[in-house]
C-alpha cells in the first residue's frame, strides 16, 4: 500500500478511499471552502458526491491530502476526465482544512499530481478551469508553469450569476519537477 503513496515533503497523497466521502461532503457544504466553486459541486448528498469523485472510474485518479505530521486528512486533489486516448486531464483540488490555505500545500499537492500525470501515467496534457474571482489558485498554476489558454465565458454559475473561467494547461515537455 505504501507504493500507492505520493510522497511529499511536508504531506504526502494518498488512494482516495470511501472514508474521506464524508469529508467532502462537509468541505462542499462549507460556504468558505466553496466561494469560487460552480454552484453544482456544493451542498450535495453522498451519493452525489460518491457519483462526481468517483474512485472505480478509470477516468478518475483521486488522491486524499494527508499533512504528514498530523497525519489527517486535510484535502483532495487529484485527475480526472481523463481521456487515455488524447492522453489529458482535468486537474481537481480541495484544501478541506483552512489552515492549510497558506498556497504551500496546494502547490506541493499539485506538484506531486503532475508528477505523476506524467511520468507514471504518461499523460501530455493537464489542464485547469478556475474561477477568475480564484486569484491564488490562478497564481498557483502559473507558479507550476501552466500557461493561460485563455477565458471561458459564463462557465460557472454562482448564487445564480454566470461567472467566467480562466483555461490554464501545461504539457508534458513544459513541467519542470524542481
Amino acid at each position: 500500500m505504501v507504493d500507492d503513496l505520493l510522497m511529499g515533503n511536508k504531506l504526502y497523497l494518498e488512494p482516495m478511499k470511501e472514508k474521506t466521502y464524508p469529508l467532502l461532503v462537509n468541505w462542499l457544504s462549507d460556504s468558505n471552502i466553496i466561494k469560487f466553486l460552480d454552484s453544482s459541486e456544493c451542498y450535495l448528498s453522498l451519493e452525489q458526491i460518491k457519483e462526481i469523485y468517483s474512485i472505480d472510474d478509470q477516468k478518475n485518479k483521486l488522491f486524499t491530502i494527508v499533512e504528514k505530521n498530523l497525519d489527517q486528512s486535510i484535502g483532495i486533489c487529484g485527475l480526472q476526465k481523463i481521456d487515455w486516448n488524447k492522453k489529458n486531464a482535468f486537474l481537481r483540488i480541495i484544501i478541506g482544512n483552512t489552515n492549510f490555505w497558506d498556497g504551500k500545500t496546494a502547490l506541493e499537492s499539485e506538484k506531486l499530481l503532475l508528477k505523476f500525470a506524467f511520468t507514471v501515467l504518461e499523460l501530455n496534457k493537464v489542464y485547469s478551469i478556475i474561477n477568475v474571482n480564484n486569484v491564488g489558485q490562478s497564481m498557483l498554476v502559473q507558479r507550476l508553469g501552466m500557461q493561460k489558454d485563455g477565458i471561458s465565458r459564463n462557465h460557472y454559475i454562482q448564487h445564480g450569476k454566470y461567472v467566467d473561467a480562466n483555461l490554464y494547461s501545461i504539457l508534458s515537455n513544459e513541467f519542470k519537477d524542481y
